[in-house]
């Protein structure tokens, strides 16, 4: 079980047991024993997410960088750009590289 947060009680790292679900729904407060002290404390669960910009020079007048999926059969592969996931065909001259 992954630490999730510390008991209230004593700081010991509690794994949320989420066993049948418990602990994931939102605005509903939650009850747990504390491993160490044996104590019951209650809390929230709070979703939230994270965002990570990259740049995408391709969205913005430069060029497209492909690579070669990794794909079987071979045949299915396609080409992704690794900037902004756009995909292609492969060229001739790349499926022969490919296809090697």
């Amino acid at each position: 079980m992954i630490d999730d947060t510390q008991c209230p009680y004593c700081g010991a790292e509690i794994g949320i047991n989420h066993d049948d679900g418990q602990g994931y729904e939102q605005d509903r407060l939650h009850q747990q024993d504390c491993n160490s002290c044996k104590k019951t404390f209650t809390f929230y669960t709070v979703i939230s997410f994270d965002y990570y910009a990259n740049k995408a020079d391709c969205l913005n007048g430069g060029e497209h960088i492909y690579k070669a999926s990794h794909t079987a059969p071979k045949e299915c592969t396609h080409m992704f750009c690794t900037m902004c996931d756009n995909t292609r065909k492969p060229t001739e001259d790349e499926w022969k590289e490919i296809l090697k």
